[in-house]
């Protein structure tokens, strides 16, 4: 027999606020697990583990599941700010606290390969823009992680889909090899029309900071290593955290040369 639920105590404030999201989620007629975890960006286990009381949900995520289950946002908002202190501890008396639209609930990869594969699942939920940069020593068949070629080839396929999204990529150049590699990427993606690049002169011996900006709402941040293989970085859901992220990308973006045009100079030069 399968064991019985745990009964949730309402006195355990993420408990307290699991029993509230499940009246919601009745009220609502009960939408399926694998819709609320395609709307809130997570697995359909990371749903069960909210609603169960095991976890207590990003204010992201909170909100992504009162949307699909037609709560009200502001009134839900109020209960997961009193529900996030009473677990975290409001900020001792003297120091500062952080705005309630500010709060932010990193998810932190160590390696290479859980950076890559979370991006790459996250490319699969994308719904209309993609905004990525890539200023690194090595072209990207120069990393042995299969993630990380899964996340590649995953970009250009959900470019390559018709509809209205766009993918628009920064490329840095600091060396011969990438320069070569613009070439060939050139022509792997000069007939994808959902899909622009630009190119940057990188004069520094160091990969740039690299992003990668999903939609209004989902930041990457990745962070390279002294060893070419070595890679970790972060992920942000919020809208007011990926606008600053945006500005950044789109100085970038005007100082940059449209590809087709980088490669036909540098065709000239031959």
């Amino acid at each position: 027999m399968p064991a019985p639920h745990r009964r949730l105590d309402p006195s355990v404030p993420r408990e307290r606020f699991a029993l509230e999201l499940q009246d919601l989620h009745r009220m609502a007629g009960k939408p399926p697990q694998q819709a609320l975890a395609a709307a809130m960006h997570c697995s359909p286990a990371t749903v069960s583990a909210i609603l169960n009381g095991h976890r207590f949900p990003s204010w992201e995520q909170t909100r992504a599941f009162v949307q699909a289950c037609n709560g009200e946002e502001s009134e839900w908002r109020r209960k997961w700010v009193q529900a996030d202190r009473e677990i975290t501890g409001a900020p001792p008396r003297g120091e500062l606290a952080v705005p309630e639209s500010g709060v932010l609930r990193p998810a932190w990869y160590l390696d290479n390969e859980q950076f890559y594969r979370n991006a790459a699942e996250r490319v699969g939920t994308a719904r209309s823009r993609i905004l990525v940069t890539y200023i690194r020593r090595h072209p990207p068949e120069h990393y042995t992680s299969e993630a990380a070629a899964r996340y590649f080839a995953a970009v250009l396929d959900w470019a390559r889909c018709p509809g209205a999204r766009s993918v628009r990529r920064i490329i840095g150049v600091s060396n011969r090899e990438m320069r070569k590699w613009t070439e060939r990427h050139y022509e792997e993606t000069k007939d994808i029309r959902n899909y622009d690049a630009r190119v940057i002169n990188w004069e520094l011996r160091a990969d740039g900071l690299n992003m990668a900006l999903f939609d209004d709402s989902t930041v990457f941040l990745a962070f390279s290593g002294v060893a070419s293989q070595e890679l970790s970085g972060f992920r942000v859901d919020s809208p007011e955290f990926l606008r600053y992220f945006v500005g950044y990308f789109d100085q970038l973006w005007a100082c940059g040369v449209p590809l087709e045009t980088y490669v036909s100079g540098r065709s000239d030069e031959r």
